[in-house]
């Protein structure tokens, strides 16, 4: 992961480097009790910092990772759940739906991936990263039960005791609905041994093809399998033939499904830079003037989904939630690190775009709310990323690109990047982060934008960077 997490050792039992939790998590120092439960979570191995080869190896048993669960009374099936795959748009669609159901009066727990700044970000209670105290108390109810599994030969990752923790969570805090994202995939992700009141496929496209397969439609496959017998499924309008992959698996489970562009209709108004309006027709019901505050014509495709889903949900007497409560809790959504402006002057906008996919759609939210202004890219790339097809996604080269990196074993050197983009026709030069943020922000000016991508690893660590210079008054 980024300097939001531990790096991993190379030796061959794959275990994590000693490290100092305080070094990646800034609330580490704020919370005794939760920095011993970090300390304890990472002394497991953390899957998300190993070379894609490596992760290839790692055993994902989601039977055995059941029994786990049952030695704390199974957790995960509590209270109803959604369940969100997809390459693209898991967790705006998640920070959407949230907002919705919150706004209906629902208290809703969410698991989200990776975080940006702090651990406890990946569980949220009602919209908010779940408390310390919470965190540090539900982890110590884990840890013996995650320590007596260790003995049986199946090694829990941090990313499966991070799930564990979101389920415990969502039923000792009494949630009434839980929103579980993917980690990777859905077949056998740690998170696919829920049994979902509905199921939600965002767009799919070409990533983790190590491990999923090297077309769309194999990725479909292995994600389809979060489409459960007799559970509903929602879906994106999908490339190539992927959607009749999700197509057939749900009829061979018996999922209804419904599908954008086909049984959900959206008509989009306009895209700007405080977000989008549409009117969006579902089976269930019609909705005029939608407005979502997430930025750019794919966040409307996002929202789409969440509108459904919250339809869905309605309908089947799972959430009761009106069509003004829709309307209105859509406009509270909010998503850190995607499409995220939080500095106007200069322009300091945060994209977690880190493939082809997700390159074209912060492209064109570029082209559309700023196609103007003197443009410097602050880029760091993950080695096992398409680094060349992701650059090849954007019509105009920017001013000025920086490449660097953040602090994990799967990054590209900033100096790799940089001849790269070279390559590419790009005005580039490689420097470390915390010059690299300062020197973006001094090339842009004050009328200029500064955009910071190819990473969730990199935002994390930027934003990072800028909410301890806003907290220390420091300016950049």
């Amino acid at each position: 992961m980024s300097d939001t997490s531990p790096s991993t050792s190379t030796s061959g039992d794959q275990r994590p480097a000693p490290l100092d939790i305080r070094d990646f998590d800034a609330g580490a120092n704020r919370h005794a009790g939760y920095r011993a439960a970090l300390e304890h979570l990472y002394g497991r191995l953390d899957t998300e910092s190993l070379d894609p080869k490596r992760f290839a190896t790692v055993e994902r048993d989601i039977l055995v990772y059941s029994d786990f669960l049952a030695g704390l009374s199974d957790p995960h099936l509590a209270i109803p759940m959604v369940h969100l795959t997809g390459t693209r748009g898991k967790g705006s669609t998640v920070a959407m739906l949230e907002a919705i159901l919150q706004h209906g009066g629902i208290r809703t727990g969410a698991t989200i991936s990776p975080h940006l700044v702090e651990v406890r970000e990946r569980i949220r209670i009602n919209g908010d990263s779940i408390a310390f105290d919470d965190f540090a108390r539900l982890y110590e109810i884990m840890r013996p039960v995650a320590e007596s599994a260790l003995g049986g030969g199946n090694y829990r990752t941090v990313f499966e005791l991070l799930t564990a923790l979101a389920f415990l969570a969502f039923r000792e805090l009494n949630v009434q609905l839980g929103l579980v994202e993917v980690g990777l995939g859905g077949r056998l992700d740690a998170t696919n041994v829920v049994d979902p009141a509905l199921s939600i496929i965002t767009r799919i496209g070409l990533d983790h093809t190590h491990l999923l397969g090297d077309t769309v439609e194999k990725i479909a496959w292995d994600k389809g399998h979060i489409i459960k017998p007799d559970r509903p499924s929602i879906s994106a309008a999908q490339p190539g033939n992927a959607g009749d992959v999700l197509a057939e698996r749900a009829r061979e489970v018996g999922s209804e499904q419904w599908v954008l562009d086909r049984d959900i209709r959206i008509t989009i108004h306009s895209v700007e830079r405080s977000g989008s309006c549409f009117d969006l027709e579902t089976p269930h019901r019609t909705h005029k003037d939608l407005r979502t505050p997430l930025l750019g014509r794919h966040q409307a495709w996002n929202a789409a989904l969440a509108v459904a889903a919250a339809d869905r949900l309605d309908g089947d007497g799972v959430a009761s939630i009106s069509a003004e409560q829709v309307r209105e809790g859509l406009t509270q959504a909010r998503w850190a690190g995607r499409g995220e402006v939080i500095q106007a002057s200069p322009t300091l906008l945060l994209d977690g775009a880190h493939t082809p996919q997700g390159a074209a759609a912060l492209n064109e939210l570029l082209e559309t709310c700023w196609p103007t202004e003197k443009r410097v890219m602050l880029l760091g790339i993950n080695r096992d990323k398409d680094a060349a097809g992701f650059l090849n996604c954007f019509d105009m080269k920017p001013d000025h690109a920086i490449a660097t990196a953040a602090r994990t074993p799967r990054a590209m050197p900033p100096c790799e990047l940089a001849s790269l983009l070279h390559d590419q026709g790009w005005h580039s030069r490689p420097l470390p982060l915390e010059e690299a943020l300062q020197a973006a922000l001094e090339e842009a000016g004050p009328d200029g934008l500064v955009v910071v991508t190819g990473s969730l690893y990199l935002v994390g660590a930027v934003r990072r960077l800028w909410l301890q210079a806003k907290s220390s008054h420091a300016t950049f």
